[in-house]
């Protein structure tokens, strides 16, 4: 059947790159299903491709839990988990027949499993999003080389990992946005009631995180500052911090009204994890948060330089003295944070939104695969 994805500008404004095909390929997909999740952006931007995605939540058989009554719960039945998981993608695997099988991450495939899919004739291909390959738990690195290609977020990823162990193929392919979720939302009295303030951090609590911000209040005392994301109220360990912690994540649409409601987005990197020789220098808020139409100011380095220009499209900062200074400059200057906040709109929309990293994907194995039937990409025109 021929397939014509004709252009769309119909996503909310986002034109999506033209496909043709002699088949709609058949995409196997794994990873959290979970609304605003990156792994359900990855897929739903392959569906806007064009592609025929079935998918398996793997949250549905490890639960994220937090107590440490659950943890210990969990651990104690994890392995049985993983056994029920695999049978589960090996059984719908011979019974749905798929040109591509696609692990966003896939922390708890088995490298028997992967073999397998490998004999029903899919190539197999994992969107790995993390800084580690080394802290997600033992089957992880045992299932990577069993992979055609790693497509990894970071680009010092590659280097690590191959010094432990083989793998296959890896392509650097960055995180993005979803037009669908990162977009300019007009605001209620109840958003701003909800999320205004003069800076915010959405992000999952790590130590370095609480350090900038630790040090920022300090010398900002009566800064209207708010923190949204996991861990924080658990692990925070400043008290006149923790008052700024909202004590719940904010997910999907409504993490992007909180970035709309915010006159400056912190975009702080994790540090070093185990296995990795670097923290993060980008992740999917250094997208989300112009997608919106936010204005972000983001932790300076050479990646996030490679994608805006500074002073121009974001703000950069080094250390919380220079942060404190920008922030006072902005909030002082709102027509400068409206012209830097557009710049940086039309930067980022719609050159990284997640449908063109899929549709890099998607060019990388029609490259590399040796069916004939595999979708051309067209630049649109």
């Amino acid at each position: 059947m021929a397939y014509l994805l004709s252009h769309w500008p119909t996503v909310f404004g986002v034109h999506i790159r033209k496909y043709q095909a002699a088949i709609i390929l058949r995409v196997f997909f794994i990873g959290s299903n979970s609304y605003g999740s990156n792994a359900r952006s990855c897929a739903d931007s392959l569906r806007r491709l064009g592609c025929d995605v079935f998918d398996i939540d793997q949250e549905l058989y490890s639960p994220p839990l937090t107590s440490f009554t659950s943890k210990v719960g969990l651990r104690l039945v994890r392995s049985r988990l993983v056994a029920e998981f695999n049978r589960a993608v090996l059984d719908i695997a011979a019974r749905y027949p798929h040109e591509i099988f696609l692990a966003f991450k896939g922390t708890y495939l088995l490298p028997e499993t992967l073999r397998t899919i490998r004999q029903l004739g899919a190539s197999l291909y994992n969107f790995y999003p993390d800084t580690s390959a080394f802290n997600s738990g033992k089957w992880l690195p045992l299932s990577l080389p069993e992979y055609d290609c790693v497509f990894y977020t970071k680009p010092f990823w590659y280097r690590d990992v191959i010094k432990r162990i083989p793998l296959k193929n890896g392509f650097f392919l960055p995180h993005g946005y979803d037009p669908v979720v990162h977009r300019p939302f007009s605001l209620s009295n109840r958003d701003y009631a909800d999320y205004a303030c003069d800076v915010s951090l959405i992000a999952t609590h790590m130590p370095h995180k609480e350090g900038v911000l630790t040090k920022l209040m300090q010398l900002r005392p009566r800064l209207h500052l708010r923190i949204w994301g996991n861990r924080w109220t658990t692990h925070c360990k400043d008290s006149a911090l923790r008052r700024w912690v909202q004590g719940f994540p904010v997910h999907g649409e409504r993490y992007s009204r909180a970035i709309c409601a915010t006159k400056i987005n912190l975009a702080i990197m994790g540090g070093k994890v185990e296995g990795a020789s670097s923290g993060d220098l980008t992740t999917n808020r250094t997208y989300a948060i112009p997608a919106t139409g936010g204005f972000m100011l983001h932790e300076r380095n050479d990646e996030v330089l490679s994608l805006y220009r500074e002073g121009v499209e974001i703000e950069c900062f080094d250390t919380p003295e220079e942060l404190a200074e920008k922030i006072d400059y902005y909030l002082a200057h709102p027509e400068k944070l409206g012209r830097i906040a557009h710049a940086g709109h039309l930067r980022c929309v719609p050159a990284y939104s997640y449908d063109n990293r899929m549709a890099d994907l998607l060019r990388w194995h029609e490259e590399h695969s040796s069916r004939p039937t595999v979708p051309s990409l067209e630049d649109p025109g």
